[in-house]
């Protein structure tokens, strides 16, 4: 039993190893990440009161059966603080049967946006639509956003300040908001995970390049980077950041890019979106593993690549394996002592869920990602096209309203 005990204690240690480097030699580095920080906000200053600098955008949104949200995100483009003239509108719609498409071109035609819906005839999946929308942009300045987010009214100007003047850009991404209607561990554990992910986003940009982004906001230049991503696997906003920085430029994150995105209201909607979330993402790790401690990337190559596709693949298989097998080295052991320091343990845990929401949200996220991320890891190897899309129940009309929430 100790043999197992102590067998369960390295294989967590193990994974807190990998963890505590990407905290030491990503996170820590608090000297690059006040210097990014501050060169994002002086670029952002200088195009605040003159529309002349940006340039051309072309908008893509596509679209499965999202009838009941495209026209709010289209009055929601319209609302952005972009010259209208300057913004193309493309609704690429991957045959939906709710008449998505319909409803789309009418609201294009009410806000008087330039743009218009193109319709697949059976459906395609989003990596292929992707490609063909991109294809048919008319601008190298190409803006990717999902069609169940709101983007707060500077969030493009934002976004093409950084992506025309930070030296070495390639591509920008936002910052995500979650908004809920409800309040529980599933709130929780996206509110810190969010909360971490930020700042891992600006202190990877700080150092080279966030990855991998996210989705519902990204902004590249086209004429840089290839605009082609695999058809049949990989995360959009994996593959997309891959290309950019494989070409030797950087893709970073804007902070003050803002992004309301309506979040699972309970665990059986979180887990659907998570996992196939990791199972995507994890297909974009293995597919560039050859990226890891190459030294033609810099630092994203010798350190946030390899350390982030170990925190995502190995560590929480490790970390749920060494747990359960200290766990089940205690029950077999038979030993009072050791029955009363794992019950300590667990009463412990759940004093602070109850007591502290920060550090209660923190141990609720974490436990929950490390399962999903195994759970994502091993249907990796399985590529698909289509996912089955997540009913979220807040109403998108109340994003903008919970704009507070964090």
């Amino acid at each position: 039993m100790i043999f197992l005990a102590v067998l369960g204690i390295a294989l967590i240690g193990v994974a807190f190893a990998v963890y505590g480097l990407y905290f030491f030699l990503v996170l820590r580095q608090k000297n690059a990440i006040s210097n990014f920080q501050s060169s994002i906000l002086a670029l952002q200053e200088k195009n605040s009161n003159s529309d002349s600098s940006l340039g051309n955008v072309s908008i893509i949104v596509n679209t499965f059966n999202e009838a009941r949200v495209i026209s709010r995100k289209i009055d929601n483009i319209a609302e952005l603080d972009y010259p209208k003239q300057k913004m193309e509108v493309l609704v690429y719609d991957d045959a939906s049967v709710d008449g998505t498409a319909d409803i789309a071109e009418k609201s294009l035609q009410k806000n008087k946006l330039f743009g218009r819906v193109i319709k697949n005839t059976s459906r395609m999946g989003l990596n292929r639509s992707m490609n063909a929308a991109i294809v048919e942009a008319k601008n190298n300045l190409v803006c990717i956003t999902d069609s169940d987010v709101l983007l707060e009214k500077d969030s493009l100007k934002n976004s093409v300040s950084v992506l025309q003047d930070f030296e070495g850009a390639g591509g920008v991404t936002g910052h995500i908001q979650p908004v809920f209607e409800g309040k529980g561990i599933t709130q929780e554990s996206e509110t810190s995970y969010r909360g971490f992910y930020h700042k891992s986003m600006l202190a990877e940009s700080a150092l080279h390049s966030a990855f991998p982004g996210n989705g519902p906001l990204i902004v590249f230049d086209k004429e840089k980077v290839s605009s082609s991503i695999p058809t049949d696997y990989g995360s959009t906003d994996g593959n997309i950041a891959m290309n950019i920085i494989k070409k030797g430029l950087r893709f970073i994150y804007v902070p003050n890019a803002m992004v309301f995105e309506p979040s699972a209201e309970n665990l059986g909607d979180q887990r659907l979106q998570k996992i196939r979330r990791s199972k995507r993402l994890q297909q974009v790790f293995l597919h560039n593993r050859d990226v890891s401690f190459s030294q033609k990337y810099g630092k994203f190559g010798s350190r946030i690549f390899p350390l982030k596709f170990l925190m995502l693949s190995l560590c929480p298989t490790l970390f749920i394996l060494g747990l359960s097998v200290f766990v089940v080295s205690i029950i077999l052991s038979q030993n009072i002592l050791l029955y009363t320091i794992g019950g300590l343990a667990g009463i412990g845990i759940a004093i602070l869920l109850v007591t502290s929401n920060k550090l209660g949200g923190f141990i609720t996220s974490f436990g929950l990602h490390q399962l999903y991320l195994v759970i994502g890891f091993f249907s990796a190897f399985r590529k698909s096209v289509y996912w089955k899309t997540i009913d979220r129940k807040t109403e998108i009309a109340t994003i903008t309203q919970k704009s507070g929430q964090g």
